[in-house]
């Protein structure tokens, strides 16, 4: 991860409760002797990153993002695209796709910055055009039976989604789609590959693999974006600008804002307000944190009631980690899955018998994130069938809906 300026330092390497609750006895406690009362501060905004040409990934992956907006115009934001419009888009960014096969061969260290709530990180509007770039090279390749094309760009598009996890939770949630709309793309075609494009396709992915960057960090990321947005809340209150708050964040905080509208003129009530509301956000982020790499059986459940009239709030200030957490690991599952089901398929078109277990993997590879067991499998000379135990965390027999996600999760491919 890249150092955060030295004004955040110490938020991160401090305990952010201690520093809250800090800041808010000042508050409680008043004035002494003529002394002004220290308003809390729970975080500042940071000048933005300017990339530049270098060996780090990121700055690659950040340029060629504005190079992609840039191209784009008016295009950049739209929701379908109609055939044509597809093949003149991979046309138009070919170029870009270039430049990030070209970043993908170094390391990435995520140059993140916290942002205030509702307002857009850089960088992901590019990176969401060229995910689909690359989801369309792929599925056109497949069509043509261009198979090693369609290898490279998964390759190289899955390293790339990878390293986009290593930001906030938005930049990982975005990574982890981009990663998903490419393995489903690939999946239904590996029983037309050759051993040798089985064999890149599965060193290729497991290389991307390594790259992911853990989600403890992108936690740690999005506990900034959490900081920020506490001072979000603070300055609409002490500005009295409720209206921003409720513009932003929707109706349904409208319970919430009456609450907060009542006490911001009592120093006492209004800081008892903000310290509850600080751990609250505080404890979940460490519930969750401890929760990343336990199976699903052992982590805590949310909260079923919130404290008080504010329980609106910490739904717009937290309601992102823990649907990270659950989209990380179906990825991170079916990601292992493709490139097992690779393996595997290579030593059948080899004419070679399937493994009678999958103890002749790395143990890493086939560890289920969803009980941290290995995963599910079952051979004959014929067949095989491997899956995940998936979210409730039972073996139910490989059975499966049309998304292949419940009651076991599989890996998107069709019936040989």
């Amino acid at each position: 991860m890249g150092n955060l300026p030295n004004t955040m330092i110490p938020l991160r390497r401090s305990n952010p409760i201690a520093i809250l609750a800090l800041g808010l006895t000042s508050l409680l406690i008043g004035c002494h002797g003529g002394d002004e009362v220290r308003e809390p501060n729970w975080a500042t905004d940071q000048p933005a990153y300017t990339p530049r040409p270098s060996e780090n990934a990121f700055d690659g992956y950040a340029l060629t993002a504005l190079d992609a907006e840039s191209r784009a115009r008016s295009n950049l934001d739209r929701v379908s695209y109609f055939p044509d419009q597809k093949t003149a888009m991979c046309k138009l960014l070919a170029p870009c796709i270039k430049s990030i096969a070209e970043a993908s061969k170094h390391t990435c260290e995520f140059k993140f910055v916290p942002h205030r709530p509702f307002k857009s990180a850089p960088y992901q509007a590019g990176w969401r055009l060229l995910g689909r770039v690359f989801q369309w090279n792929t599925e056109s390749a497949c069509l043509a039976g261009d198979y090693d094309l369609a290898i490279r760009q998964v390759t190289v598009g899955t390293k790339f989604a990878f390293d986009l996890t290593g930001g906030g939770a938005t930049d990982a949630s975005l990574g982890l789609s981009i990663a998903n709309d490419l393995r489903k793309a690939i999946a239904r075609y590996l029983n037309k590959f050759t051993p040798s494009q089985l064999d890149r396709l599965a060193r290729g992915i497991k290389e991307a693999m390594i790259s992911k960057p853990p989600l403890t960090d992108t936690l740690k990321n999005e506990h900034q974006n959490m900081l920020l947005s506490m001072q979000t809340v603070y300055d609409a209150i002490k500005a009295d600008d409720l209206k921003s708050l409720t513009k932003q964040m929707g109706p349904d905080v409208n319970e919430a804002i009456r609450f907060i509208d009542q006490v911001r003129t009592n120093e006492g009530k209004r800081s008892k307000f903000m310290n509850e509301l600080s751990v609250t956000c505080d404890d979940e982020f460490k519930i969750v944190q401890d929760d990343v790499g336990k199976p699903y059986s052992e982590r805590s459940k949310p909260p079923a009631e919130l404290k008080n009239q504010w329980k609106k709030l910490p739904k717009h200030l937290l309601g992102t980690i823990r649907p990270l957490v659950s989209m990380n690991d179906a990825t991170v599952a079916r990601t292992k899955l493709l490139v097992l089901y690779a393996e595997i398929m290579k030593l059948g078109k080899e004419h070679k018998p399937y493994p009678d277990n999958l103890g002749v993997f790395t143990k890493e590879l086939t560890i289920d994130p969803f009980s941290n067991a290995p995963f599910l499998y079952h051979a004959d000379q014929a067949e095989f069938l491997l899956y995940s135990v998936g979210a409730n965390g039972r073996d139910d027999g490989g059975d499966t809906d049309e998304t292949f996600t419940t009651p076991d999760l599989k890996l998107e491919v069709p019936n040989f």
